[in-house]
C-alpha cells in the first residue's frame, strides 16, 4: 500500500482563530442577553432577533475553530489538492508550469495589503511556495469567493502556498511533478 502524502496547514488561514473567540463572546453575551431579556424589558418582539445573532456567533465561532485546522495542500497522485475551510479544488500537475520559492514579503506589500497587516509578524520573514500556473481549472471569481485572496498571486496565474514546513512541500510538490512529467513522457 503506498503511503499518503503530507498534510501542509496553510498558515493564511491561522488568524481565523480570532473569529472563533470573537464568536464565543458573541454567544456569551447576547445568549445571556437573550435569556434575561423577558425578565428586564418584559415580552418584546426584539427576543428573535437576539436569538438569531447568538446563532450568528456559533456559526462564526465554528467556522474559526475548525477553518484553521482544515485547510491544507497536499501534493495527490492526480494532482495538487488545495482543501480550503468550505471547498476542496484539485488542480491537475498539467497546469502547473513550475514552481519557486519567495520571501512572502516579496509576493505582498505588507504597507499596502490591510488584511495581510493583522498577520503574525512572523509571516512576512517566512518563506512561501509559489506554484506558477497555465490557468486556474475554475474562474479565478468563484475561487476568491471560497478561498482566501492571499492564496492566489497578485501579478499573475498562481498559487501562494504559506505553510511551516516549505521545504518539505516543495521537495514534494517537485518530486510530484517530476513523476507526473516521466510518466507522461512513457506514453
Amino acid at each position: 500500500m503506498k503511503k499518503r502524502a503530507a498534510r501542509f496547514p496553510l498558515l493564511v488561514y491561522t488568524p481565523l482563530r480570532r473569529w472563533g473567540s470573537l464568536g464565543l463572546l458573541t454567544v456569551l453575551v447576547v445568549g445571556t442577553f437573550w435569556l434575561l431579556m423577558p425578565r428586564v424589558l418584559g415580552p418584546t418582539p426584539l427576543r428573535p432577533l437576539a436569538l438569531l445573532a447568538a446563532l450568528a456567533g456559533g456559526v462564526l465561532f465554528v467556522y474559526g475553530r475548525f477553518a484553521p485546522r482544515v485547510a491544507h495542500i497536499r501534493c495527490e497522485p492526480s494532482g495538487l489538492r488545495l482543501q480550503g475551510p468550505l471547498m476542496p479544488l484539485l488542480i491537475s500537475y498539467r497546469r502547473i508550469e513550475g514552481t519557486r520559492l519567495a520571501p512572502l514579503a516579496k509576493v505582498f506589500d505588507p504597507q499596502k495589503d490591510r488584511a495581510a497587516r493583522r498577520w503574525p509578524p512572523a509571516y512576512w520573514g517566512m518563506t512561501a511556495v509559489l506554484v506558477d500556473l497555465k490557468g486556474y481549472p475554475v474562474p479565478l471569481w468563484w475561487l476568491r469567493l471560497w478561498f482566501d485572496r492571499h492564496l492566489f498571486m497578485p501579478n499573475g496565474t498562481g498559487l501562494v502556498l504559506l505553510v511551516e514546513d516549505w521545504l518539505g512541500l516543495s521537495q514534494q510538490l517537485d518530486g510530484a511533478l517530476s513523476a507526473y512529467r516521466a510518466q507522461r513522457a512513457r506514453k
